[in-house]
């Protein structure tokens, strides 16, 4: 916004807090952050709002999921491409095709249901 306030009064951050860790607690902090893939910040809100429970799992159920679906990108586009140069697609093609949407809803199950499961 040209003002510098944010359009909705729940996305601002008005309340800042300071707390004083050990060494230790300090590097278990960090750790546990860099495995997450986020700021500190974003990190403690997260423990708040979850209880505790940051979900780790995310980051590794998200790439396999960037890797399968960027293959069934790949796939489709060579089906189209061949398709404009012959002018027809194989029926070996668009099984193939299916397939891979098959995987991708059997992963997206499957994410689905750990997700749900470390929510309650």
């Amino acid at each position: 916004m040209a003002d510098g306030k944010r359009k909705y009064k729940s996305d601002r951050k008005d309340y800042k807090i300071s707390v004083k860790l050990s060494e230790k607690d300090m590097e278990l902090l960090n750790r546990e952050v860099e495995k997450t893939h986020t700021t500190m910040s974003c990190y403690i809100r997260e423990l708040i709002r979850t209880g505790g429970n940051v979900d780790m799992q995310f980051p590794a159920d998200r790439a396999k999921l960037i890797r399968v679906m960027s293959g069934i990108a790949n796939n489709i586009n060579q089906a189209v491409k061949l398709g404009n140069t012959q002018g027809k697609l194989y029926f070996a093609d668009i099984m193939e095709l299916q397939s891979d949407l098959n995987e991708v809803k059997r992963l997206f199950g499957e994410v689905l249901e750990k997700w749900q499961l470390q929510k309650s």
